[in-house]
């Protein structure tokens, strides 16, 4: 099943966040190469763009509903597009939004084309506007104007993902609701529209052989590249058979890598070991086996291949940073640094980010 990642060249994005001791550090991440299944190529040119002017985002009779919505401001902000490959993908933007009004202004389609990858597209249709988003309880219910209502029905549930994940990047928000035009709105399909959270999973895909009734999500972290040779993070929720141990299953998959009829590829070698997941406070800790280190003959760990394993690890758990180890040995280090892993690492604040 596994799409591997054999070499790293190119570098248009950034995962913003902490590494080792250095917590304000940024740590690059290095691109997938060209070889796996012919699926990356060899760029030269960094994503850089200009932010265009602050679409529009409701009517002013409406205003006092857009007073910010949550206690802090995103420094950068992560919001879900669409893409031409089929996936519901997070981006960060460059510009600071304070609230999720203004985070939803910009899935608008267009109005945020010049600042995403070519590819990307946001996944509200044109003239919707944002009526309102009022928060309450750690429940966002956003209003939508009718336009909203002209998307594409089968594009629906990967809207309602882009909306729901792009809202709870806000605030202490955890589920979404969505109306229209002031009232409870009704899926096109049979999907809810209340209550929508990221427990709903992104990406949906069932494993093979899964039985459904004994199943559990898993979300992990695969790669993609756009059209203009953007290499991005892609995050899939799986449906697998129920396990104890929800970690170890995760990395398990994760090794197992994308659908073979997808378009993502993997950083990690198909024959890694995983010795052991465990959790302990806000930290796991993953035991791999020597495989990891198959990046280079210097024995060292692909920058991508960490970045998906803390990215998955922290999505399944409640863990904040990743311990890691290779056979029970701290001694791992990076492709990219060459820097020892015998610190926790942690996840990075923010996925995707365009170097600017």
């Amino acid at each position: 099943m596994n799409k591997k990642v054999c070499a790293a060249l190119i570098v248009p994005f950034l995962l913003v966040g902490c590494m080792g001791q250095d917590k304000d550090a940024v740590a690059p991440v290095d691109p997938p190469p060209a070889d796996a299944a012919k699926k990356m190529e060899q760029a030269s040119s960094v994503v850089t763009t200009t932010p265009p002017a602050d679409p529009k985002s409701g009517d002013k009779e409406n205003k006092t509903s857009q007073k910010t919505d949550d206690k802090k401001v995103v420094k950068g902000s992560e919001l879900y597009f669409l893409t031409d490959s089929g996936y519901v993908v997070p981006y960060t933007l460059s510009k600071e939004l304070k609230n999720s009004n203004e985070a939803l202004s910009y899935l608008v389609e267009d109005q945020a084309k010049s600042m995403v990858p070519k590819g990307f597209q946001g996944a509200l249709p044109k003239g919707t506007k944002i009526k309102g988003v009022q928060v309450k309880d750690g429940v966002a219910t956003v209003d939508f104007s009718k336009e909203f209502t002209k998307y594409d029905t089968k594009k629906e549930e990967h809207i309602f993902s882009a909306i729901t994940w792009t809202v709870t990047q806000f605030g202490n928000v955890k589920t979404v609701n969505l109306n229209v035009e002031g009232k409870p709105y009704t899926a096109k399909s049979k999907m809810k529209t209340q209550g929508l959270s990221r427990q709903d999973g992104i990406n949906l895909e069932i494993a093979k052989g899964v039985d459904m009734t004994q199943s559990m999500p898993v979300t992990l972290y695969f790669m993609a590249q756009s059209e203009d040779r953007t290499v991005y993070y892609v995050p899939v929720t799986r449906m697998i058979n129920r396990a104890d141990n929800r970690a170890k299953s995760a990395l398990q998959e994760l090794v197992r890598g994308p659908e073979l009829d997808s378009k993502l590829v993997s950083a990690l070698d198909s024959t890694l070991t995983v010795n052991n997941v465990a959790l302990k406070g806000d930290t796991v800790t993953a035991d791999l086996g020597e495989q990891l280190l198959q990046f280079s003959t210097q024995n060292k760990a692909s920058q991508q291949a960490v970045d998906m394993i803390v990215l998955s690890l922290t999505e399944n758990t409640a863990a904040k940073t990743v311990k890691f180890l290779v056979n029970g040995k701290d001694s791992m280090s990076t492709m990219t640094k060459g820097e020892k892993l015998s610190d926790p690492v942690s996840r990075p604040q923010k996925i995707n980010a365009v170097s600017m």
